[in-house]
């Protein structure tokens, strides 16, 4: 009798069960269905990652380099997307924001331009740490302008000549320190010492 053709580069992996499913599991609930068959997709993923690893040691060197190189790219791109794309959750920085002092001394007012493309929500500004300021939202492109009137802390009302000297902004998602910005702004306004 002639025997079958062998090719000795062919190997058969299998990935299979030690005993077959009882037929009381095959009928069962479907949560025991669906994890026996959950274990069969992994078995039949865990024979196909060896087959590839064994084709994978079988391959020539040049074979390798190349995967190598494609690997080093993938590696590269998606670090790359990561850094350049930071995910959205919440994040203390300075939420888009550009704040401007008035000139006017003898009339304080901050305003502060929402320079980022979502709207803020929840707003609520802090003065001097004390005196607080609430805006249901400011829409993306505009501005809020914050006057001592407006202001309000433990004791009433911020006094008329209030002179900012901290601001913290806060919003539903994000919060941002707008202190050093202030003291830029005061330098700017009252020029070089």
């Amino acid at each position: 009798m002639p025997r079958a053709p062998t090719n000795p580069g062919m190997r058969v992996m299998s990935a299979a069960r030690t005993a077959p499913l009882e037929k009381s599991e095959q009928s069962g609930p479907l949560s025991k269905r669906l994890a026996g068959e959950a274990s069969n997709q992994a078995l039949n993923a865990l024979s196909i990652a060896k087959e590839m690893v064994g084709d994978f040691r079988q391959s020539d060197r040049f074979f390798k380099y190349k995967a190598g190189i494609v690997a080093t790219w993938l590696v590269l791109t998606a670090g790359s997307f990561a850094i350049a794309c930071p995910g959205s959750s919440m994040r203390t920085g300075d939420m888009d924001a550009r704040l401007v002092l008035s000139d006017k001394l003898d009339r304080p007012s901050v305003t502060i331009w929402n320079e980022s493309k979502a709207p803020w929500k929840d707003v609520t500004l802090i003065v001097n740490g004390q005196y607080r300021a609430a805006v249901p939202s400011v829409a993306a492109g505009e501005f809020i302008t914050i006057t001592p009137k407006q202001l309000m802390g433990n004791s009433g009302a911020a006094p008329a000549d209030l002179r900012f000297e901290s601001l913290e902004m806060r919003s539903s998602d994000d919060s941002a320190n707008l202190t050093e910005d202030l003291r830029n702004e005061w330098k700017r306004l009252l020029g070089p010492k």
